[in-house]
């Protein structure tokens, strides 16, 4: 029997800063807010909903990728993915569902070591957690125990296979080249494995412990020339590739490919519909079955043993010396650079977490009856932080100490699950000291001495910048990864005073933000005063925070004074407040700006400048003042527009140039106006069309930018009022009716968001009324095959 298994590794590294417990705004990700949100548009989105086309190019199916492949997902993902994007998290979970009736019994989805660790290099207490964390994860999302982990970079030596096995895993996913030698089960004689291991078989490990587990080794010439070739150009190009590897024998092969899962839609684009197609054309294949590795297993168990190659990955061919040394292994994006820094990198995180461990020993055996059970379980708060849960945990592993000090207990947690966020494998995959993903772990580091320096007392940073200027940068104005850390990581700490001032002026920004949630902390109480003037505002008074991570609490003075829409001066922090408020309020009522400025400056404890405060802070702060700006051109342009308009359609007709200064006003008049029409309740074609025939008289080019999302606005609006309806004719007639008009103006939007409304509105109705005449107009708009 043929079987055939495609395995995605979708994950990202945990972006979030190490004390908000949110993603800051990554400029390099634009137009999107993080990488987080683009990888998830590109790919996990696509992938729940691939669409299928026929030879026409017209849509025949849209399909859940993960119900047919096997799949992991890094559980930090999962957790941003269930709070920012939960309509992709529930089809991801109910792939594995769906998974199950087509797999005997047996789910999609498997689990993940919990950070991305690489395992082998670290200590027993992280190889243990990790794995825990990773399934108790899995268990909370899933419903079910998972029958394997995902090893980071599939890097794996023995003794990790040895936890493995004894937390129940079934199965491990490795490399070919991680394989040291087979034999036959029975038989006494190691075989050579000089030509590469087979790739179609489960092989048994006997462990030195006695405990066994499976291994799998992918088909690792297949599935880097997916990676990094055009077979995913077309889905039938990849089908036949993967088809074209079976041998004539009566053995049950198992055909199956690795690779990370952002290769379908990320890497490449629209291969999750190649992936697509390349499922739907093997399931047609009376002589192939798709199947994950848990039920192969179950059918065929091992005939073959296997011996592993010791510290060992799929992304090294040094082993794991990626992770820790100049081994050569890198992008290949910086021809000329080096990677020395890596080595001292871990040793100075390797130095700080022994410390730490000390720390958690010492002051943790005052707060826990077993210090490493409670850190084995602290995965239960962390993917839970309600009272109650952390009452539950507290029964479990409080001293009596604990729980009269139940802030220094979940710091001690806290303390231990940074040390394991900075052990990130990205932290050391790319080439340079201060680059985004070595700057993020070296963050959690920060946040983790931090924490140790409260508890303790010892101050570990002065050694550890100390031994990061032994770590060297391939940039001049870098130099070393002591200059990074305190260029780049030291300024996103957050005191509990900067997330109150950040949020305050987030909330005088932005009028939709929530009053009640400032970052990783609960506004328990906010009772601002609010003065205003010509060409000032102040806001003054306290506001309380409590950290939901931690459980601290902290009364906080504050004012902010504003001038000019961009001065910003902000402080927190003052010994007698009520004098401090007193003065202020007199000094604004006398319109006495700059020494409010100066007596925020002198009694604060902390003033921080909107330069330092958080990129989307700052964000929303120009977002304002450009709002401002714009209503002021609007109309002052839109003024000009109409009174200049006549004379230069003039003197175009004598055939002069048109002022490039008039069209960068009537660019901007017509822009809005535009958007403005499209995204009314009812559109006004007439005006539009004369607003489009003045975008043509003029030469402009409006079909990108902001009208063509308003829209794509408009468009997915009218398909789901269609799709929530789909036999009500004056919802057909308008989406037709707009289809028809972008097209006779030339407008090109995104019809992917349409084509998935309408599909699965056509898809609810008989088939006879799906012929009828509009819905049929319809339908070839959007190219859907009926």
């Amino acid at each position: 029997m043929k079987y055939l298994c495609i395995h995605g590794h979708f994950y990202q590294p945990p972006r979030e800063n190490a004390w908000l417990e949110e993603i800051e705004l990554q400029e390099s990700a634009s137009p999107y807010h993080d990488w987080n949100a683009r990888i998830c548009a590109e790919c996990y989105s696509p992938n729940t909903l691939a669409r299928v086309l026929n030879g026409k190019k017209e849509l025949i199916d849209l399909t859940n990728n993960y119900a047919h492949i096997s799949f992991n997902f890094g559980p930090t993902l999962l957790s941003w993915l269930e709070e920012k994007e939960p309509e992709v998290y529930r089809a991801i979970i109910e792939a594995d569902v769906q998974s199950r009736a087509h797999f005997g019994g047996h789910g999609s989805a498997i689990a993940q070591c919990y950070n991305h660790m690489i395992l082998p290099l670290a200590n027993s207490h992280d190889k243990e957690t990790q794995i825990k964390w990773g399934i108790y994860d899995f268990e909370k999302r899933f419903g079910r125990k998972p029958e394997a982990l995902w090893l980071a970079e599939t890097a794996c030596n023995t003794e990790t296979l040895e936890v493995l096995a004894a937390n129940g895993m079934k199965f491990v996913i490795l490399a070919p080249g991680q394989c040291l030698r087979v034999r036959k089960i029975g038989e006494r004689d190691w075989q050579d494995i000089g030509a590469g291991v087979d790739p179609k078989r489960a092989y048994l490990c006997n462990l030195p412990s006695g405990q066994k587990i499976t291994l799998f080794f992918y088909d690792g010439p297949i599935s880097q020339g997916i990676a990094f070739s055009d077979t995913l150009s077309s889905g039938e190009k990849f089908a036949s590739r993967l088809l074209s590897t079976y041998t004539n024998n009566d053995e049950p092969q198992l055909m199956h490919i690795a690779t990370d899962g952002e290769t379908y839609g990320h890497h490449q684009k629209f291969a999750e519909m190649a992936l697509a197609y390349c499922l739907r054309t093997v399931q047609a294949k009376p002589d192939v079955r798709l199947t994950v590795y848990g039920e192969f297993l179950e059918k065929n168990p091992p005939q073959y043993e296997a011996q592993i190659r010791e510290n060992s990955s799929w992304s090294c061919y040094h082993g794991v010396e990626r992770w820790r040394a100049d081994c050569g292994c890198n992008s290949g994006m910086h021809a000329g650079w080096q990677q020395k820094w890596r080595g001292p990198l871990r040793q100075a995180l390797d130095f700080i977490r022994d410390e730490m461990i000390h720390t958690y020993e010492e002051v943790g055996g005052q707060y826990f009856k077993d210090v490493w059970q409670a850190r084995n379980d602290y995965i239960s708060i962390i993917l839970d932080r309600s009272l109650d849960a952390q009452h539950n945990f507290f029964l479990k592993y409080a001293t009596e100490k604990a729980w009269n000090d139940r802030p220094t207990a979940l710091m001690l947690l806290e303390m231990q699950r940074m040390a394991m966020l900075m052990y990130t494998s990205c932290g050391w995959f790319f080439d340079e000291v201060s680059g985004l993903e070595t700057v993020q772990i070296m963050q959690y580091a920060c946040r983790a001495m931090e924490l140790n320096k409260a508890l303790s007392g010892r101050d570990l940073e002065p050694k550890f910048i100390e031994m990061l200027a032994a770590a060297p940068s391939n940039l001049p104005e870098v130099k070393t990864g002591a200059v990074a850390y305190e260029r780049y990581v030291k300024p996103q700490a957050a005191s509990l005073e900067k997330m109150a001032l950040s949020h305050i002026v987030t909330l005088l920004v932005d009028e939709t933000a929530n009053p009640k949630k400032a970052y990783a902390c609960d506004v328990l109480d906010y009772q601002p005063v609010k003065l205003l003037a010509d060409n000032a505002q102040l806001w003054y008074g306290t506001i309380r925070l409590k950290s939901r991570i931690t459980l601290e609490e902290k009364t906080i003075p504050f004012a902010i004074l504003r001038r000019k829409m961009a001065s910003l001066i902000c402080g927190a922090g003052a010994d007698d407040s009520d004098h401090f408020f007193a003065s202020l309020k007199e000094l604004f009522d006398a319109a006495k700006y700059e020494e409010c400025a100066t007596l925020i400056r002198q009694q604060c404890h902390q003033e921080v400048p909107l330069r330092s405060m958080f990129m989307d802070v700052r964000r929303k702060v120009v977002e304002q003042i450009i709002r401002h700006m714009n209503a002021d051109a609007d109309n002052v342009y839109s003024g000009l527009f109409e009174r200049e308009y006549p004379v230069v359609r003039a003197l175009q007709l004598l055939g002069t140039p048109i002022p490039h200064t008039f069209l960068e006003v009537a660019n901007f008049v017509l822009t809005t106006d535009l958007v403005a029409e499209f995204r009314s309740t009812d559109i006004n074609v007439n005006e539009i069309e004369e607003l489009m025939e003045d975008v043509k008289t003029l030469g402009l080019d409006i079909s990108k930018g902001p009208v063509l999302q308003a829209v794509n606005e408009k468009l997915t609006f009218l398909a789901f009022a269609f799709a929530r309806n789909p036999a009500d004719k004056q919802a057909t007639h308008k989406l037709l009716e707009f289809l028809n008009y972008i097209e006779i103006f030339g407008l090109a939007p995104d019809m992917v968001k349409a084509q998935e409304f309408v599909y699965f509105g056509l898809k609810s109705l008989g088939e006879e009324a799906r012929t009828k005449d509009l819905l049929c107009a319809l339908a070839k708009k959007l190219q859907i095959a009926l």
